[in-house]
């Protein structure tokens, strides 16, 4: 199956027949907030597809027109996510000046703010997500729906490399490195109960900004 027809079926199934696209943005809106609620309180692998019905006040069968099953909640965990994200992205590289280190600070400061909203439902998404790789017509529909961010990273890093702003030596491991530092913020919460975002925010800025050494040291 193609990621165009995963992502149809992904769509179709979060749609009603005769149903407009806005109201299919509202509920799919509306089952993402439940998924993130019931995941604040309990394991994905704990959580049914019924309990999340219920905690969107819709009829426990009727989720069933919206969401065929717990991995294709997971796809919408990610889809959910990503756009609100890619929606700031314009604001964000105007907002930068024309400068791509502005700009990656930005997007990475759009990323952590997203990731703590729905805090624990990324935790799960970021678990889980190794499962979805391991079947092929989820990976491909998960690649096409981070595909914006990930994207987002690859371009400025590759405009501050040309403008002789940033310096590194392979830019998938750079995107990689730079969704970690925003990702730990979930991932780590135990080593970060004492921990609040400002704090965390400021550390991984310092190491991206180069002020994590002292100068003079090595």
């Amino acid at each position: 199956m193609g990621v165009a027809q995963t992502k149809k079926l992904m769509v179709e199934a979060l749609r009603l027949p005769n149903q407009d696209e806005a109201l299919a943005k509202t509920r799919r809106r509306q089952i993402f907030l439940a998924a993130c609620r019931v995941l604040a309180r309990k394991s994905f692998h704990q959580a049914t597809v019924k309990e999340i019905a219920l905690e969107a006040n819709l009829a426990a069968g009727s989720i069933y027109l919206y969401l065929r099953g717990k991995e294709e909640m997971l796809l919408l965990l990610a889809e959910s996510m990503v756009s609100e994200l890619a929606e700031a992205l314009p604001e964000i590289r105007a907002a930068s000046g024309d400068d791509p280190r502005r700009e990656l600070l930005g997007i990475m400061r759009g990323a952590l703010d997203v990731i703590d909203r729905y805090r624990e439902a990324f935790a799960v998404l970021n678990h889980e997500v190794r499962y979805l790789a391991r079947r092929q017509k989820y990976r491909a529909a998960l690649e096409e729906i981070v595909e914006p961010y990930f994207a987002a990273l690859a371009g400025v890093l590759k405009r501050g490399r040309e403008a002789g702003l940033m310096r590194f030596e392979n830019a998938p491991s750079m995107v990689e490195a730079v969704h970690m530092l925003c990702s730990g913020w979930a991932m780590g919460t135990g080593l970060l109960a004492k921990t609040d975002r400002e704090t965390y925010w400021r550390e991984i800025a310092a190491i991206i900004e180069g002020r994590f050494f002292v100068n003079g040291t090595r």
